[in-house]
């Protein structure tokens, strides 16, 4: 609605100007005014288009700048207290009926709302008008707790500040075809990230999602493999994470895509995985590294009757294919304690810090 009464608006002005002009300069008057205020139009609109570029352009970098300070700034300070930091007499006399939930809300992990269209159309805006707000989330090593890379979300709002659920809005856009260009944005930031900070912290590095849907279909697949071909040169600090249950529907053709992807130098991750009934070696050779595991999973045994592997050589056997298990969305101190055991490389979840916004912090 805003860009229609702007065109209404310029289309009235250069109506006016087209018909001025030609009673005002000779050899005019003989004009069409009509054509010549459609002239002034497509003049008028592509001075529009241009100031209105480079302000989103500047929000764009300005907002970058913030999140990389945000990065640095966590990067450099102590996430949690470590493991080893607490005693042996805490951690027996600890009572996990009695612990506190933690209450920061994620909205990643919200129940998606009923779309009747609204929601699209909020998201489409946002897109349009560069309203979707940067998160970074930490993934820690284990046991030691120590930033080792940022997960990047994104959060659209709509023009009243309103934020929506990430699951929701992922959910409108592939229900409306849009996720690759989603995607596409988010890609950009988070190579836009990676050249902020490649000087001052080389050891950081990005998971960045994406929608297998982009490897399913080459007009999708073509423009994804050419902008990451020119920007291979911080491959070493980008993985380009996709859901686990999305890949698996991919074809013979798609998961050929995926290999190219790892071909260029990309590091690639698999998330939301709730099984242990895996194909580590397959995993493997198309150029995974680091496997998302739900910490939910282990505690259920129908997940873990089905396992693959003895759950105490799960960590070896990633290890021995080269895979990195992360153990992800942990949400309570107990539940780290009594997965201490399986020895993973990483952690992830709201125990070890929120997504955070540059700006909010």
């Amino acid at each position: 609605m805003p860009t229609l009464l702007t065109f209404a608006a310029l289309s009235l002005i250069a109506l006016v100007a087209g018909v001025s002009l030609t009673r005002l300069v000779p050899g005019l008057a003989q004009q069409h005014p009509g054509i010549l205020a459609l002239g002034l139009l497509m003049t008028f609109w592509a001075v529009r288009e241009v100031l209105l570029r480079r302000r989103v352009q500047k929000r764009l970098l300005a907002e970058i700048e913030d999140l990389a300070e945000e990065v640095l700034r966590l990067r450099d300070q102590e996430a949690v207290p470590t493991m080893m930091d607490v005693q042996p007499e805490a951690m027996t006399a600890r009572q996990p009926a009695n612990e506190p939930r933690l209450t920061v809300p994620d909205p990643l992990r919200a129940a998606v709302p009923q779309d009747d269209g609204t929601l699209l159309d909020a998201v489409r805006d946002a897109l349009n008008n560069n309203r979707v707000e940067l998160h970074v989330q930490p993934i820690v090593t284990l046991p030691q707790r120590r930033i080792r890379f940022f997960e990047l979300l994104a959060r659209p709002r709509d023009a009243e500040g309103k934020s929506y659920p990430a699951a929701a809005c992922l959910q409108a856009l592939d229900a409306a075809g849009l996720r690759a260009e989603f995607d596409a944005l988010m890609l950009l930031r988070g190579v836009q990230m990676v050249r902020k900070l490649e000087q001052r912290a080389k050891d950081v590095g990005f998971f960045l999602n994406l929608s297998p849907d982009m490897l399913a279909q080459i007009e999708t697949f073509t423009p994804l493999y050419d902008f990451l071909t020119r920007e291979r040169e911080h491959a070493a600090n980008i993985v380009l994470e996709f859901s686990y249950d999305g890949v698996r529907e991919l074809d013979r053709n798609g998961l050929y895509r995926l290999g190219q992807l790892s071909a260029l130098g990309f590091a690639l991750s698999f998330d939301g995985i709730g099984r242990l009934d895996l194909d580590y070696a397959a995993m493997a050779k198309l150029g995974v590294r680091f496997l998302k595991f739900n910490a939910d999973c282990f505690s259920d045994p129908a997940v873990v009757s089905r396992a693959s592997v003895d759950l105490a050589d799960l960590a070896e056997i990633c290890r021995r294919h080269d895979l990195m298990p992360v153990l992800a969305k942990v949400e309570k101190e107990s539940e780290l304690l009594k997965l201490a055991d399986l020895n993973f490389a990483f952690g992830q979840g709201l125990l070890f810090g929120p997504p955070k916004m540059a700006k909010a912090a």
